[in-house]
């Protein structure tokens, strides 16, 4: 049986979270992110869950980081590319009523513009 790697896309959102994170919540990101693109889809639990009260397929990397939880959200497209869409430190019982309508703008938005591109595409020059 082969395996294949999942390919792992960004956002600029995430991008932006990502490189304001100190070294240690960084490297334990990466490692997360690298059972994601080995283990697609069949990446469970403890290291990833559904992300509840969403309206989306949205999952989150579930990451310990010096005892503190992180979380990073993400999708799987159409084309089945794992999307990160946004991360942060799992802070108070308000983190996922403030987070999940973010995260679902950023998925919103993401798909918008894969379908512009196909249009494009489809359209020609």
């Amino acid at each position: 049986m082969t395996s294949r790697t999942v390919e792992v896309l960004v956002t600029d959102e995430f991008k932006t979270w990502f490189f304001g994170l100190n070294e240690s919540d960084w490297e334990a990101v990466v490692r997360n992110v690298h059972y994601l693109e080995l283990l697609g889809a069949s990446l469970g639990y403890p290291r990833s869950s559904a992300l509840r009260g969403t309206r989306y397929p949205i999952r989150e990397l579930r990451i310990q980081s010096g005892g503190r939880p992180i979380r990073v959200f993400y999708a799987f497209d159409p084309k089945r590319n794992a999307v990160l869409l946004l991360g942060g430190h799992k802070i108070g019982k308000g983190f996922y009523r403030e987070h999940i309508s973010i995260v679902e703008r950023i998925w919103e938005e993401y798909l918008r513009e894969q379908e512009n591109e196909c249009r494009q595409k489809e359209d020609g020059p």
